[in-house]
């Protein structure tokens, strides 16, 4: 078996060297949504050309190997690699006759304005080869206008005849590739042609299209779904701060109201959004409402409703490291002589989770950064290189638990629950802080523990 698998993998390398292959459609970006759109089509039968700029993700990916923990990829990966299909990182001469667009579009760290340098190139790569009645097919996040303004006029000043659609990606993370088959897909186009040319196409992976006028309503609709999420969690961490001025748990605060809906009429409870439990906010939607900067037009930021939520939501990691310095005091550590374990770097908790797009870690660290005397670093996912790189030393669960005065849980996974047990929780350097952000461990028995000084976002145990 090895050495055909050997000669399928070399007939599909000379065949991209020579040219590409006979496809159907065109995916540049391979990071997660690009990849993922592009393994859902081949694994319905299309065949798919992927476009790639970093070789070392091309590399990879011709071992039929990805750096995107999507459930199921690397399953479809090794049906379609090198059959349906195929990864390059060099432009074609000719493309096929549907592009679809996916490169990343992120905000300028200082600025927070956005950064559409890539999706400017691939305009202009699209423009010297997409055939003339090409279709184009944005499906980055992209500031509102971006996909007619930007993209469709710099393709038509050669390729007149040219189409576009805006199909914005809007999964979560971790559930990219069955959501494209479960959910609806949105799409907004510049004409019937392109809408029908475009819902064609993704119909080969769910029943049903949800058709808006034009792509600037796509972009948009794509945007405020990432805000109205920010939203939702920024008011939990908005009723931690409030239930903190009193005293009281804002957990409970919460269940009370949560819970209190359903004593409302069915219809009324029916459009309330239940309160989310304080925490913190990263990935996309850490970036998104940034890209809607441009929308606000002669309104400053700070008049915005999604620029409000996003300062208290970036705020939120900052006030945790205040917590940790405080709580240390109060045990009677002193924070410069103090071992800070920081457990989950990832943006979010969960097995095979290593995004850290947004992570609260990096402003976290930062923020201890010379105010203690060590800071160790653990996550059950991210590589220790990629620890070391946001600024702490790489260690093991139980090797670091052994060194630490304080433990500081920032993400949810939910293997912390079982692996901080009394037993090794004892082994720490009493009295120990536990910094819970978001009271995994509130059902155990560590709160109770009489060497641990328990707290987590807006209480103190």
């Amino acid at each position: 078996m090895r050495p055909t698998a050997k000669r399928k993998t070399t007939r599909s390398r000379a065949s991209l060297a020579a040219g590409p292959p006979q496809v159907d459609l065109a995916v540049v970006g391979l990071g997660r949504v690009g990849l993922t759109v592009a393994a859902a089509f081949a694994a319905r039968g299309l065949r798919v050309l992927g476009i790639e700029k970093r070789p070392e993700v091309v590399a990879l990916l011709r071992r039929a190997k990805s750096r995107v923990l999507e459930p199921g990829i690397d399953a479809v990966l090794r049906r379609t690699l090198g059959r349906r299909l195929h990864v390059t990182a060099e432009w074609p001469e000719r493309l096929p006759e549907v592009v679809v667009v996916c490169v990343s579009t992120p905000a300028n760290p200082e600025t927070r304005t956005p950064d559409l340098r890539n999706i400017t190139d691939t305009a202009d790569e699209l423009a010297r080869r997409l055939p003339p009645d090409g279709l184009v097919i944005v499906r980055s996040a992209v500031p509102v206008g971006t996909s007619r303004k930007l993209v469709l006029e710099r393709i038509r000043r050669v390729r007149p005849r040219a189409g576009l659609a805006c199909c914005p990606e809007r999964a979560a993370r971790g559930s990219a590739l069955r959501a494209l088959r479960a959910r609806p897909q949105l799409l907004g186009a510049i004409d019937d042609a392109s809408a029908e040319r475009a819902a064609a196409l993704f119909r080969r992976l769910t029943r049903r299209i949800v058709r808006v006028p034009n792509p600037e309503t796509a972009e948009l609709v794509r945007l405020i779904d990432s805000c109205r999420t920010d939203l939702r969690y920024a008011f939990g961490n908005e009723v931690a701060l409030l239930a903190r001025t009193h005293g009281l748990d804002p957990l409970e605060v919460i269940r009370g109201a949560n819970e209190g809906d359903g004593a409302r009429p069915r219809e009324v409870a029916a459009v309330q959004s239940r309160i989310a439990v304080p925490g913190y906010v990263g990935g996309r939607l850490s970036k998104d409402p940034y890209l809607l900067l441009p929308s606000l037009g002669e309104r400053p930021p700070e008049k915005s409703l999604v620029f409000a939520v996003r300062e208290l939501n970036e705020s939120m990691p900052l006030r945790a490291a205040a917590d940790v310095l405080r709580l240390l005091r109060g045990a009677g550590k002193d924070p410069a002589r103090s071992r800070v374990l920081v457990c989950g770097f990832a943006c979010r908790g969960g097995p095979g989770a290593d995004d850290l797009r947004g992570a609260p870690a990096g402003p976290f660290v930062q923020a201890l950064h010379g105010r203690v005397g060590r800071l160790l670093g653990h996550d059950y996912d991210v590589a220790a290189a990629e620890l070391a790189g946001c600024g702490v030393e790489p260690v093991r669960l139980v090797a670091g638990l052994e060194r630490a005065d304080a433990v500081v849980l920032l993400c949810d996974h939910p293997r912390y629950a079982r692996d901080l047990t009394p037993r090794r929780l004892a082994t720490t350097r009493a009295p120990v802080v536990v910094y819970d952000s978001w009271r995994v461990l509130r059902d155990t028995a560590i709160p109770a523990l009489p060497q641990v000084r328990y707290a987590g976002l807006g209480h103190e145990g």
